[in-house]
């Protein structure tokens, strides 16, 4: 029997001390509760895989109206590099997020929207100055303490004038991005 009892404290100790519980951020809403809120800054690079890159910033606020899932209203500046005359603008765009799994220091999501971007020169060279960017991808958060999330991911990313000037030159990118979430 004693020795049943020593092989039981020796496979505890192996085991070693579990770890404590995440506490929350007192008066912070747990991530992705519902009617929380949260704002997210976050930095991009796209690339049409051939000669064109941009770089976003983005500034976006997050309504979690159901648990884990958010609708995201982003405001953004850009820097188009194309072939031809270079551009630069801003836009704004709305988001839906899907963290389908969901965990108390991490996560991993589905997003899709659509936004406007509106620029001093033509994107592409032979498009407009006025493109609509729909957007589709995947991501992760990990929480970073006080409340704060790293969030990163891959998009595919469109940009054209959905056929509302005299052609509709467009172009597809990969979009890579990560930020920081907060709370508020």
């Amino acid at each position: 029997m004693h020795s049943l009892a020593l092989i039981g404290v020796a496979a505890s100790l192996q085991a070693g001390p579990a770890a404590p519980p995440v506490e929350p951020v007192a008066g912070i809403a747990a991530f992705g509760a519902r009617d929380s809120w949260r704002w997210q800054v976050l930095v991009s690079w796209m690339n049409d895989m051939d000669a064109a890159n941009q770089i976003e910033a983005e500034w976006s606020a997050s309504w979690f109206f159901m648990e884990n899932v958010s609708l995201d209203f982003g405001l953004s500046g850009d820097a188009i590099l194309q072939p031809g005359t270079d551009a630069g603008g801003g836009g704004a765009s709305l988001m839906l997020r899907w963290h389908f799994l969901a965990r108390e220091t991490w996560s991993l999501y589905a997003d899709a929207g659509c936004g406007m971007l509106f620029t001093n020169e033509p994107v592409p060279s032979d498009g407009g100055r006025v493109n609509f960017t729909p957007r589709v991808g995947v991501g992760g958060s990990v929480d970073i303490g006080g409340g704060a999330r790293f969030m990163g991911g891959v998009r595919w990313y469109h940009i054209s004038n959905a056929n509302t000037g005299e052609s509709n030159p467009g172009r597809d990118s990969l979009q890579l991005y990560g930020g920081v979430s907060l709370p508020f």
